[in-house]
């Protein structure tokens, strides 16, 4: 049997806000959102949770996200909300922009939890996009959008917006891989990340503050 192409893949995308950098540190989730793309189309079903971190929310984080303790008194605490949020996600692929800072605190969540990781593939879109654009200096995720054309149409540094931005810009890679006869999920390997080598390192490869 010959494997699906990418366009006939189920994926969900997935973005998480902060209270900072390092999930090894204490730092801890404070939004996580997700789309999902089946037949280069963003469903209409999404995931959304403020998630309260018990603790202050830093000055610098807020700067950036503009989320404030007011908005996550009353929300639940993540281990509450990762059951729900692995049930969304489901068998899809996952996907993410920088998925490595993403995964890392889905990971270290689970392991304080003792839960284990089942996903088997979580592809990381700056992978893709080194892949389509590897002489390109930058891949963040307002250069991709600048460089596809797609438009800013809600906020920036939220989970659920960011999701879409970024399901927009898988829907894009997709079409760019097909045409350069990449139409297969092992044809895009070295996108993926690795769960196994990320809980190996102290600190994953971080974005800047905060994507």
């Amino acid at each position: 049997m010959l494997p699906l192409t990418l366009k006939d893949l189920s994926f969900v995308i997935f973005d998480l806000e902060t209270t900072g950098l390092y999930p090894d540190q204490g730092d801890e989730v404070i939004e996580i959102g997700a789309v999902v793309v089946e037949n280069f189309q963003i469903a209409e079903k999404h995931f959304h949770r403020m998630v309260n971190p018990g603790k202050p929310i830093p000055a610098a984080s807020t700067a950036i996200h503009g989320i404030k303790d007011k908005d996550i008194e009353k929300a639940d605490s993540m281990s509450k909300i990762l059951p729900e949020f692995l049930s969304f996600m489901g068998n899809r692929i996952w996907v993410a922009q920088n998925a490595k800072f993403d995964l890392g605190f889905i990971l270290t969540k689970m392991k304080q939890l003792n839960m284990q990781f089942k996903q088997t593939i979580v592809i990381d879109t700056i992978g893709i996009s080194k892949i389509l654009f590897p002489y390109e200096q930058y891949h963040n995720l307002d250069v991709i959008m600048n460089r596809l054309g797609i438009a800013r149409t809600g906020e920036r540094h939220r989970s659920v917006d960011d999701s879409k931005y970024t399901a927009l810009v898988l829907i894009e890679f997709i079409k760019l891989l097909a045409q350069q006869g990449i139409h297969t999920l092992p044809e895009i390997e070295q996108a993926f990340v690795k769960p196994e080598s990320l809980m190996k390192s102290e600190k994953p490869k971080t974005r800047s503050l905060f994507g």
